[in-house]
């Protein structure tokens, strides 16, 4: 079998959460959004039930017995019903007990070889079956295992409207009438049993394990990992579903993190398939994890950095570092300046009303190029960048346009004579337009958004800010 369908799967990664105040994502599946899960979880239907394996089985009767071997799904066609001009297989209804599925129509015909034996005659066979219009209900509730979801089917039936056996073969027509009664019961009994336990199968051992198996450890890379856990039980109503999750960000088993949690109650859009709330708290924590554990920084010279190699140089009748400080020029005469950033203190993540910003003091330190060669630093600078951000979706990417950027350079100490408010001034230009060209490359192109059984998260979703958290409402888009 296939994996699970993808109804399953996002009702994990899709399922952080609402009624927790501790949690700091959480995401809301509405009704539409199960809805339209349920259309691409019947690509997956389509494909398994005609594959299920029934068992052989014997039938004893009065002076007798039936044997059936070799049955076969022959044809299958879902269950549908029309949601806004839309095919589905299940027509599904929240409550807080749960999740229920009714469906109407689809059909199936089976087919089996079968022997009789009654009295001293022994005759063979075969049989077609076809079941129209199948009423199938089932109810699931959910709940969490180690920090993961977990399914449990409460009730599932299936009603056969419409249902007709034709026998073929040797029989004499009175021995066909002996067992027919027996044989057409037996028959629809296994379709129902077989439709549940299917149902069971693919749900809870198939689904199950595969939720259970899951990762609660995401592997973000260069030894971090964003451990996440579901903190209650989802929480149903009859327009969505609600799970709180808590999502820490760890780096060497370490998990300290200054930062509070903001309440997740920005509005959501109704008419969205489902929302996906984000605390500041989380890229805040991933970011003054990463400050207290790693080395965040880099070093700009004229061979990675061509476009700034003249102001780079020692030695210049104008416009570069060794015009404003003649000692430069004096003591090291015809080289380059390296410049090494680093952080002075985590960056900071601002969520505000409409926007982004990112704060960040940053310590730049001159060197005489190579540094290896050249270790004294001569100049510090410290800069204090305050960027805005506007996040979007295009392309199935996750990308970002930079709406303003505004640096402040100070002097930290020099030993190359007096940083003049000229250079500085200077100084802030040159690398504002640098960053806002690296930061536009980069930002465009984006992060990929996760494609799960041809379906991802559609360019139509909306990203909206607000105080202390980010809001994304919701639509899915599938490939086929």
């Amino acid at each position: 079998m296939s994996s699970p369908p993808l109804l399953l799967l996002l009702l994990l990664i899709f399922s952080p959460f609402l009624s927790c105040t501790s949690s700091n994502l959480k995401t809301r599946l509405n009704k539409a959004g199960f809805n339209f899960l349920s259309k691409s979880a019947r690509q997956v239907i389509d494909k398994e039930v005609p594959a299920i394996e029934i068992p052989d089985f014997k039938i004893d009767f009065d002076g007798g017995w039936l044997g059936v071997a070799d049955l076969e799904i022959m044809k299958f066609q879902a269950p549908e019903f029309i949601y806004e001009n839309i095919f589905f297989s299940f027509d599904l209804t929240l409550s807080p007990a749960g999740l229920h599925w009714d469906s109407t129509g689809g059909g199936l015909k089976i087919g089996a070889d079968i022997a009789v034996k009654y009295g001293i005659l022994y005759q063979e066979g075969w049989f077609v079956a076809t079941a129209g219009d199948l009423r199938i209900s089932l109810s699931a509730t959910a709940s969490t295992l180690d920090g993961r979801p977990q399914l449990a089917i409460s009730d599932c039936n299936l009603a056969i409207q419409h249902f007709d056996l034709h026998i073929g073969g040797n029989f004499v027509m009175w021995l066909i009438n002996l067992f027919r009664d027996i044989l057409s019961y037996q028959v629809q009994l296994i379709i129902n049993q077989q439709a549940c336990s299917y149902a069971r199968d693919l749900l809870l051992t198939q689904g199950n394990d595969f939720l259970h198996s899951l990762p609660i450890d995401v592997d973000i890379g260069k030894g971090f990992f964003l451990h996440y856990h579901i903190d209650d039980d989802p929480k149903f109503t009859s327009e969505h579903a609600d799970l709180s999750t808590t999502v820490t960000v760890t780096y060497s088993n370490q998990t300290k993190c200054s930062y509070e949690i903001t309440p997740l109650d920005a509005e959501e859009d109704p008419s969205s398939m489902g929302s996906i709330w984000v605390s500041d708290q989380i890229p805040n924590c991933l970011l003054e994890t990463a400050f207290n554990n790693v080395n965040l920084s880099l070093t700009a010279t004229h061979v990675n950095l061509p476009s700034i190699e003249s102001y780079l140089k020692t030695s210049c009748w104008l416009s570069c570092i060794g015009f404003f400080f003649p000692s430069l020029k004096r003591n090291f005469p015809n080289q380059h300046v390296s410049l090494t950033f680093a952080a002075a203190s985590p960056p900071v993540v601002s969520f505000l009303n409409g926007s982004t910003s990112v704060n960040a003091s940053i310590n730049l330190d001159f060197h005489i190029y190579p540094m290896e060669s050249n270790p004294d630093v001569l100049l510090r600078l410290n800069l204090l960048s305050i960027g805005e951000v506007e996040p979007y979706l295009e392309d199935r990417k996750l990308k970002g346009k930079i709406d303003s950027l505004v640096i402040n350079a100070t002097e930290v100490f020099s030993t190359i004579g007096d940083v003049s408010q000229t250079f500085l001034t200077g100084f802030d230009t040159i690398f504002k337009t640098v960053s806002t060209s690296f930061l536009s490359v980069l930002l465009s192109k984006g992060i990929p958004l996760p494609i799960f059984d041809n379906l991802s998260i559609s360019d139509t979703s909306l990203i909206t800010e607000r105080p202390g958290q980010v809001l994304l409402s919701l639509n899915f888009t599938d490939f086929n």
